[in-house]
This record gives structure tokens, C-alpha cells and sequence, in this order.
């Protein structure tokens, strides 16, 4: 597992360095410029910005500049737009935001959908199953800029239960992880479902019940895991998902999330911002996709790396 682990780390590695110089690249292209706005600045005021930022030397220089900056000291340099702030201060900043509710939103839908997942499966052909299913799809025709503004008008607005915006407490942080997991648990509990059938109808599910063993027991014991590979596959893009679809939860509640920070740092042609983001969503891309790995071969002893 460990030699597994450095070969996947050796291939890692190089790719997120692909990544950086891409994203770069697609960056300094773009037309116009960081400073470029409606009112032309005078020619020695750019001259002076771009000597400052070393916007004036060779690409290649830049690159290497800027790749030797993260490697070295993980610095994604000054930001463009805001004088006084790095790329790590704004990124510091919002990501424990939206850290802290992409995990919660990650949890509730991982567990509600599981257990709609498995409740349908053990209870085929039900009412109980049915109802899973509905509830299924209807939550997946829900995606979180649907239920961003629906949670807002209900629960704001009409009830007045809870605060549309903002990011001081627990009761912030309701309808940012409902919008959030909504469709996300959807597709967990269709997965679940659909795999957890396929298991119980195996041998060896058969021969457990043949033994007398309780069906609680063997649910849980025989059939879970076997059944949570497919869900495993789906968890680690489904995590990296949550997190850069926060741009939308960001916008609607107000959290102050780095989904907002990429927003305002497209609109404000702040690259240095929109580099370091996306870099961020890359290298977390990579990782989550690891840990997926590890987690196949944990579940099933007979994946070997």
C-alpha cells in the first residue's frame, strides 16, 4: 500500500505542476490585462504596476517565477486588486468557510443518502422503497441553485425561522448544507440502492442468510460494504464538487465562502486569485481521488496495489 501510495504521489505531483503552468498560461491570455478597465490608465502608471507585479518580464520567467514561489514557500503571490492582501491571506480567509460547510453538507448526504439507499433496498418493491425513490429524484431535479432561493423565500421570508445570510452561528449554517447536499444525497441513495440490490441477491449474502445469521447482521455485516464501492467511487468527485459548487451557496446566504472570493475575482480580473483558487480545487482533485483508492482496498481485501 505504502510503495501504491508514492507511485500515486510520483504521478500527482507532476500533474498539479501541469496544472499550475496550464491555468497560468490560460490566465495571462485572456484578453486585456489586471489593470485594464473602462478608463485607460496613463501609460507610466501601467508601466510602473506591471514592473511591480514583474508582469514586464519574459513568460517563461514569470512561470518559473511562480512555480518556484509554491513549491518553495506556498505562496501564491500578491493579489491584484486588493494592495494590501496575498492570495493566501483571501484563500485563508474564506476556504475554512467553506470547509466547514462543504463537510457537513459532504456528511448529511453521505449518511441520508446511504441509509434511503439501503432502507429501499432491504424494503424492495415497498412503500418504503418507493417513497426512497421519489424523494430520490425529486431531490436530484434540485440542484443547489434551485434550492438556494426556495430555502431562502420559505424559511426567511415567510416563516422567518431562519437568517438568509451571513455566517455568525449554527443557525447560519441550516440552509447553506441543505442546498448543498440536496441533490448530492440524491445520487448517493440511487447508487446505494441499486448496488446494495445487486449484493443481496450474491452467494455469499445467501449462504449467511442459509446459516441462520440475523438479517440485521448480515445487512451490515455481509452486504454493506461490498455495496459501498460504487458509493466510494462516487464520494471523492462528489466531495471536490461540493466544495466549488459553493460559488452559488456563496452568493445567495453570504457565508463568505472562497466561492465568493472567485467569483468577484473573475469580475475584477484579480488572476492571481482565480490561480490560486483553482489550484486549490486541483490539489484537493488529486488528493480526495487517493484517498479513494486507499478506501478501495480497505473495503474489498481482494484489491491489491
Amino acid at each position: 500500500m505504502l510503495s501504491y501510495i508514492l507511485k500515486r504521489l510520483a504521478i500527482a505531483i507532476p500533474t498539479l505542476l501541469v496544472l499550475i503552468v496550464i491555468s497560468f498560461l490560460l490566465m495571462h491570455s485572456a484578453p486585456g490585462g489586471p489593470f485594464t478597465s473602462e478608463r485607460e490608465l496613463p501609460p507610466q502608471v501601467l508601466a510602473n504596476l506591471n514592473a511591480k507585479y514583474g508582469l514586464d518580464d519574459p513568460l517563461w520567467k514569470q512561470i518559473g517565477s511562480y512555480v518556484w514561489g509554491i513549491v518553495s514557500d506556498f505562496d501564491f503571490g500578491p493579489s491584484f486588486v486588493y494592495k494590501d492582501r496575498s492570495v493566501n491571506e483571501i484563500i485563508a480567509q474564506g476556504f475554512p468557510i467553506t470547509l466547514t460547510y462543504g463537510l457537513l453538507s459532504f456528511a448529511v448526504a453521505v449518511i441520508v443518502g446511504v441509509s434511503l439507499g439501503v432502507a429501499a433496498a432491504v424494503r424492495h418493491n415497498s412503500a418504503l422503497d418507493y417513497a426512497a425513490v421519489g424523494v430520490s429524484i425529486g431531490a436530484q431535479v434540485l440542484p443547489n441553485f434551485v434550492m438556494a432561493p426556495i430555502l431562502v423565500l420559505v424559511f426567511t421570508l415567510w416563516l422567518g425561522w431562519l437568517p438568509g445570510g451571513g455566517w455568525q452561528g449554527p443557525e447560519y449554517w441550516i440552509m447553506p448544507v441543505i442546498a448543498l447536499s440536496t441533490s448530492f444525497m440524491a445520487s448517493i441513495a440511487r447508487i446505494t440502492r441499486s448496488s446494495m440490490l445487486e449484493v443481496l441477491t450474491s452467494n455469499h449474502i445467501r449462504t449467511a442468510r442459509a446459516k441462520g445469521l440475523p438479517e440485521r447482521r448480515v445487512i451490515l455485516r455481509h452486504a454493506l460494504k461490498p455495496a459501498m464501492l460504487p458509493v466510494i467511487s462516487y464520494l471523492g468527485p462528489a466531495f471536490v464538487a461540493m466544495i466549488t459548487g459553493s460559488v452559488v451557496v456563496d452568493i445567495y446566504f453570504s457565508t463568505g465562502g472562497i466561492g465568493k472570493a472567485f467569483v468577484d475575482s473573475a469580475l475584477n480580473r484579480d488572476y492571481a486569485v482565480m490561480m490560486g483558487v483553482t489550484i486549490l480545487v486541483g490539489a484537493l482533485t488529486i488528493f480526495f481521488n487517493l484517498v479513494v483508492d486507499i478506501l478501495y482496498g480497505w473495503i474489498d481485501p481482494k484489491i491489491r496495489y
